[in-house]
């Protein structure tokens, strides 16, 4: 049997068996309803409902205060009638206000929020009180669309094709939306069928919130507190068959070495493809791809990363970020999760030959074919699947002694497929769920790719319990992982900065360079109070073990750990004389190695196994006026750090002291400003960081919005980590000796954003990230005992080269005139070990123009202009001028896209 076949049998196997189908109980409602009407007239869109088939549906009035007062009756009336047939639902509000010049009418982009006036509509097809789909038409016919999820989640990225129109007279304004069924995934039925519903209105004059159903600030969710359709009646499935074909042509222009056989410039390229979008029967969706398209319109962040792991970055690829509600499974700790699509067309693992003297690599792995299913049964199961094929990279090589060019590997062809089943019961108040992930790769014969697992098995089940009406949950997960391939990619895995199995001083862990496969488990439980007037609350435990291992399909920066914690707050909602509202916040959490449980009732075993952990305590408040200010103060106790010293010893790591301020002024205006500050102090001198930024916003007219956020960093680190050493051995940690450095960071970043919105459906979005950064490592030193924050600073000399040979004369370490640093560790003269200089400059300008057209429903046209500018040198201090004059003239790269797809509806 081949592998391919014996892991999917085992992948089947994995996530169909915690799966257990659960009892579903029909919801039993006593909340707010209003009954639709079947359409008798032609319902023409234009805003008005002046047509006679609007006078015979029930209206939906008596709208409640959200905000600023919960449970006060709105201050403008507000009426929504519902009309159905069998293709759509048509949606009617009629929104009076008696200052109908003051109505908010801010023009964006769709899908972006703004400072306007609006109308939402949010239905619940199954009545599952969990799952959703929410409408939302500003005053300027701007829409918005969101699909609902786990309650209170909404996915942004979710798109459905409907229509609306808005009308402004002298009473307010109004808006008809027409919402095709094929965007629904509900049950067909003979019989009357009750949705679950919900209407809310925003009038930016007052800042009101009001909503059919109060959707309420004391209790966690939102779809569970909708109100009841009743009337609805569709004896037939809508047919749902979606095509979006597209064509892209794009130009690449930078400035490639004049040498590089491989550059041209410009680069031009084109392609085209189809998504498909299938319902398979009224609850199900098949995506496929022929030649997908995965390019992203906004570039990725730039980041300045020393740290030891890796940076977490969002998908923005259009297939993967579609209906990703349903795979979702977060890990303790951030951004982990069970699941991080962006491993799939992932760039490559491998790198030239050695020798070539140019080469040219493909940014990612090319996605040969994607396939998708998602869906959710009417007794509550949802289901998620997912399979890619990634086919072998190759790149060229070319060696300028011998003349000759190449190819080789740079990633093998590799298999992936995630399949996920979420079960709701107790009236879509509790769920358990499981998800399961595989990735198998074809690596080559020749074992140039043995340094990376064969295959990667996942898979978990999740819950969530909830009682009291919603007001408490007792919710978590339980997940594995079993990764398998040659002991060189065991090695590696046990040697990277999520495991450091290396570590000399470690009780618990050992490296062994044998094994070819790898076991861990992680694990996580909650309890939670969530409903109250006032007091909320939670407590937590939670596992890591050493084998867990999940950055092949999925992301996780913890490393094997033992995790307690608790949180408390205090909050209240009603008006007073000051405040409009507050809540304060106070919160824990501590992190331990499996190292104390080698002497569990020590409490210095305890103590040497602390690595993470603080103290919190949070507030914030909104004044009557709608400023707000936000504040925190962090202690983080003396503990040890596991990571500093790159898998090498422990090392102390001081107490430490945080606080973060930050206000808001009411964004209502033209003008809103967000400025904050943080400040953090470290003891026994270990570092500190002052950071300072301000988020500006304006909005000249109601067509354009500019948004800039300058932001100041400036930071000091005692023990910055350099390198490890074995030149000279060193007894006390181990052998091995750990080069730290004094650092001084400064950084200066401003994110731009310029928004014009000509009409709804057009609009001109700019962004660009600016940044310069420096590092001055000041002084280098040694690290000298293990669990102490004690170093040996190098006595700086200078070079000079001898006979031929490199030494530091009046020191212990110098730099050449090539940026080659020396170290004479034992003082005889001879340098024992060299490295570049760690000081740097960076930088960077990363910026794009998008230029949107959907020039018809669900069709749009794209002109998209990307730049990046990227310069690094090694000089180490900061000088604004200098640095910017250098960024202007950084070598640039340009990449000019036009994209057309085309929506049908069949």
């Amino acid at each position: 049997m081949s592998p391919y076949r014996r892991w999917v049998g085992l992948f089947l196997f994995g996530s169909v068996l915690p799966s257990t189908a659960l009892a579903y109980q029909t919801p039993d409602r006593t909340a707010r309803r209003v009954t639709a009407a079947e359409r008798t007239g032609d319902v023409r869109l234009d805003g008005r409902l002046d047509e006679a088939a609007w006078a015979g549906a029930p209206v939906a009035t008596d709208f409640i205060q959200r905000s600023p007062v919960e449970g006060d009756a709105a201050q403008e009336r507000t009426e929504v009638r519902i009309l159905y047939d069998g293709q759509a639902l048509y949606v009617g509000a009629r929104l009076y206000d008696r200052e109908p010049s003051t109505i908010g009418r801010q023009l964006v982009r769709r899908d972006e929020w703004g400072q306007y006036d609006y109308f939402e509509v949010a239905f619940d097809p199954n009545l599952d009180r969990r799952t959703g789909y929410q409408f939302n038409v500003s005053a300027a016919n701007q829409q918005r669309d969101d699909y609902l999820f786990d309650d209170s989640d909404e996915d942004g990225a979710w798109d459905a094709v409907w229509e609306s129109a808005v009308h402004i007279d002298s009473a307010g304004w109004s808006v008809e939306m027409r919402i095709p069924l094929s965007q629904f995934q509900y049950e067909a039925s003979d019989a009357v069928q009750s949705w679950g519903v919900n209407f809310t209105r925003r009038r930016v004059q007052s800042n009101e919130f009001s909503q059919f159903a109060l959707v309420s600030q004391l209790q966690q969710g939102v779809v569970s507190q909708f109100g009841v359709l009743d009337g609805l009646r569709f004896a037939r499935p809508s047919r749902r068959l979606e095509a979006r074909p597209y064509v892209l042509s794009s130009a690449f222009a930078g400035q490639p070495d004049p040498g590089d056989p491989f550059a041209s410039n410009p680069d031009l390229a084109a392609r085209a493809g189809v998504d498909l979008r299938v319902g398979l029967g009224s609850q199900f969706t098949l995506n496929a791809t022929v030649n997908p398209d995965f390019g992203q319109v906004e570039a990725d962040p730039a980041v300045i990363n020393l740290t030891a792991f890796e940076t977490f970055f969002q998908e923005r690829r259009p297939f993967f970020v579609e209906d990703a509600q349903i795979f979702n499974y977060s890990l303790s700790g951030g951004r982990n999760r069970l699941f991080y699509s962006r491993r799939i067309g992932r760039d490559p693992h491998g790198s030239p030959p050695g020798g070539a003297t140019y080469s040219d690599i493909p940014d990612a792995a090319t996605i040969l074919g994607a396939l998708k299913v998602t869906g959710r049964t009417t007794s509550g199961l949802s289901l998620g699947a997912l399979a890619a094929v990634t086919q072998r990279e190759r790149g060229r090589a070319f060696f300028a002694e011998t003349d000759s060019t190449g190819t080789f590997v740079v990633e093998p062809r590799s298999g992936y497929g995630v399949l996920r089943l979420r079960q709701d019961f107790n009236d879509g108040a509790s769920t358990v769920g499981a998800l399961s992930t595989l990735l198998v790769r074809d690596l080559p014969e020749d074992g140039s790719f043995d340094f990376l697992p064969r295959v990667a098995v996942a898979a978990g089940v999740d819950w969530e319990l909830q009682w009291a009406d919603r007001g408490w949950a007792f919710f978590g997960y339980a997940a594995g992982t079993h990764v398998r391939g040659d002991s060189t990619a065991l090695i590696r895995i046990q040697r990277s900065s999520t495991h450091y199995f290396q570590r000399p001083d470690s009780r618990w862990l050992s490296l062994d360079s044998s094994a070819t496969s790898m076991t861990g488990i992680d694990w996580r439980m909650t309890l939670e109070k969530r409903r109250g007037r006032h007091w909320t609350g939670s407590v937590w435990a939670a596992q890591v073990t050493p084998g867990f291992e999940v950055n092949d399909l999925g992301f996780s920066s913890r490393q094997e750990v033992l995790d307690g914690g608790m949180r408390i707050r205090y909050r209240e909602i009603e008006p007073g004389r000051v405040f409009r509202n507050y809540d304060v916040t106070f919160f824990t959490f501590h992190n331990w190695t499996h190292d104390a449980l080698k002497d569990i009732g020590s409490s210095r075993a305890w103590q040497r196994a602390h690595v993470r952990g603080s103290f919190n305590l949070r507030g914030s408040v909104e004044f009557l006026n709608y400023w707000g200010v936000n504040a925190a103060v962090s202690i983080r106790p003396a503990m040890m750090d596991r990571t500093a010293t790159r898998g090498g010893p422990l090392m102390a790591s001081p107490r430490s002291y945080r606080v973060d301020l930050s206000a808001e002024t009411d964004d209502r205006n033209k003008l809103s400003l967000e400025p904050g500050i943080e400040y953090e102090v470290g003891e026994q001198g270990s570092g500190t960081r002052f950071s300072a930024n301000v988020q500006v916003s304006y909005r000249p007219v109601s067509q354009v919005e500019i948004e800039v956020e300058p932001e100041w960093t400036s930071q000091t680190n005692a023990s910055q980590y350099v390198r490890t050493s074995t030149a000279v051995p060193f007894s006390p940690t181990f052998g091995p000796r750990y080069l730290f450095a004094d650092l001084r960071r400064r950084e200066l970043a401003l994110q731009t954003r310029l928004n014009i919105t000509f009409t709804p459906r057009l609009s001109l979005q700019l962004y660009a990230q600016p940044l310069v950064s420096s590092g001055d490592y000041v002084a280098y030193k040694q690290f000298l005992k293990p669990e102490t924050f004690s170093f040996w600073t190098l006595p700086e000399g200078e070079h000079q080269s001898l006979n031929g040979a490199d030494t530091c004369v009046g020191g212990l370490t110098c730099i050449d005139t090539e940026g080659r640093r020396y170290v004479d560790f034992d003082g005889d003269g001879a340098v024992d070990d060299d490295f570049g200089d760690r000081d740097f400059n960076v930088r960077s300008l990363i910026g794009n123009v998008v230029l949107r057209w959907e020039y018809r429903p669900g069709s749009t046209i794209f002109v998209v202009w990307q730049r990046r500018q990227r310069d690094r040198v090694g000089i180490g201090d900061f000088s604004f001028g200098r640095d910017v004059a250098a960024l202007l003239t950084a070598p640039a790269e340009n990449l000019f896209m036009v994209k057309v797809n085309y929506w049908f509806g069949l």
